[in-house]
């Protein structure tokens, strides 16, 4: 074998490689495609949880407003007319409970119109 075809040989070789390194850099190509859109998919995901998060605090925040405002209310008007009822033992107890229902009712109705009111606001 002479040395022309020893250079031939090994730039045949040569040429091989930098094919397959071609194939190689193709198939690396994709892979960071693919790597991106993970990431694009981990960064949604993310938002999303970060979303979930800020409206179970707001839920929570809500919630404890509702007991403060509606329930704490209610409450206080239960034990306000406590002593009503017993002083009014000759009323029928079914009279007294209406009213104080229809109470309970309408701030229950009040709130939730002023829910209404703030949310189309």
């Amino acid at each position: 074998m002479t040395d022309r075809q020893i250079l031939e040989a090994i730039f045949a070789e040569i040429k091989g490689l930098g094919t397959r390194m071609d194939g190689f850099e193709g198939q690396m190509d994709r892979m960071e495609g693919r790597m991106d859109g993970f990431e694009s998919r981990m960064d949604r995901m993310e938002k999303r949880q970060e979303r979930f998060e800020e409206e179970t605090r707001n839920n929570f925040a809500d919630i404890k407003l509702h007991l403060e405002n509606i329930t704490d209310r209610n409450l206080s008007i239960l034990a306000e007319n406590y002593q009503n009822v017993i002083d009014k033992m000759n009323v029928p107890i079914t009279w007294m409970n209406r009213v104080m229902m229809n109470e309970i009712r309408i701030n229950s109705l009040t709130e939730r119109v002023s829910q209404l009111e703030q949310s189309h606001s």
